[in-house]
């Protein structure tokens, strides 16, 4: 998934970097992030589904190459439709290479013959032409939300942020792998990150796989509220993911953990309050920071007052993994015209 994101990490000191627009899915340990590449070829097949394009490219010496980009829903509200890659087409492409050697990218651009260039993700800039521009910026680039519905409150769609650093995912590491030993990790838990490889043990490399928390806040697709009474609930698009928060104390807890864990919820003021346990995703970031199913994680989710932005802080907690809470934070903006759409995700 093209990566969009980076929150802040209160460790010793606060730290605010912004993640690679590659980080979401796993590219971490898989594409080459310093150097970007060019292919030319023919385009001889297309599969256009979620969780990512892929494009198949046979180059001048008749070599197959496996070629990635985004989810057909980012794609579409970039402009940005399928009929637009014709198979049988010359076409080159710009993008991260292979960490492993193999015939394999994942695009920012395509040069079609038509001479339009399309910029696939948020942070491609133009590379071979100056005009016949079509995606790239023009999704989600306002960092202020629309502000004329502030008595919605909470309960609305919000999208992510792509281009504003402070709001561009949930862990700083998917920018930078080193990042990960800032966290005040236990003996066992930096072990572990020490042994980890993120060629192959990246959590995020299976498709069609939904995670698990805290790591399904990172989505970079919309979110929406909506309130149910005695529960709320969050449609995340990605996955069609679909967290239940229960409100009040009659709720029994549930005898086992699960992937999203258990949730339940309540207001201070505007505020809304999660409280999260049983959570059976072992991962609490995808560069090899584990959690243990003793994990608590709190979330506080606050609209502003004009309602155009919802504000974000996770505190997790977990004496298996960290000497110290972890607190992340981030933020959504409200923009009206934007829908939480069906995922359909396809192997």
């Amino acid at each position: 998934m093209l990566r969009t994101a980076a929150f802040t990490v209160t460790l010793v000191v606060t730290l605010l970097v912004s993640a690679s627009s590659f980080a979401h899915h796993g590219y971490g340990g898989r594409y080459d992030q310093e150097v970007v590449q060019e292919l030319e070829g023919v385009l001889t097949d297309v599969l256009w589904r979620n969780p990512h394009v892929r494009l198949i490219i046979k180059d001048a010496e008749d070599e197959l190459w496996d070629i990635e980009a985004g989810s057909p829903t980012v794609m579409l509200r970039r402009g940005i439709t399928e009929d637009m890659v014709k198979t049988g087409e010359q076409i080159r492409i710009a993008g991260l290479g292979s960490m492993r050697g193999l015939n394999e990218m994942t695009a920012s651009n395509i040069l079609l013959t038509s001479g339009e260039e399309l910029m696939l993700t948020s942070g491609s800039k133009p590379r071979w032409q100056t005009n016949n521009l079509i995606g790239g910026g023009n999704f989600l680039t306002n960092a202020v939300g629309d502000s004329t519905q502030p008595e919605l409150g909470i309960f609305r769609v919000w999208s992510t942020v792509v281009r504003d650093p402070a709001s561009k995912g949930i862990y700083p590491e998917a920018a930078d792998p080193a990042l990960s030993y800032r966290y005040p990790l236990t003996p066992a838990a930096l072990t572990y990150l020490e042994n980890f490889d993120p060629a192959t043990d990246n959590p995020l490399e299976a498709y069609c796989v939904s995670k698990g928390m805290p790591m399904v806040m990172d989505q970079p697709f919309p979110m929406e509220f909506v309130d149910m009474g005695d529960t709320i609930i969050a449609r995340l698009e990605e996955y069609d993911t679909v967290r239940t928060i229960y409100m009040g104390d009659a709720t029994t807890d549930p005898t086992e953990a699960s992937l999203l864990g258990f949730s339940t919820g309540k207001w201070d003021d505007d505020t809304l309050v999660v409280s999260t346990k049983q959570i059976s995703w072992p991962y609490f970031s995808q560069m090899g920071v584990r959690q243990s199913e003793n994990i608590v994680l709190e979330e506080r989710f606050t609209p502003v007052k004009n309602g155009s932005r919802l504000n974000y802080k996770l505190i997790a907690t977990d004496a298996a993994t960290f000497t110290k809470p972890v607190v992340l934070e981030k933020y959504w903006i409200w923009d009206p015209s934007v829908e939480v759409v069906e995922y359909r995700c396809t192997e």
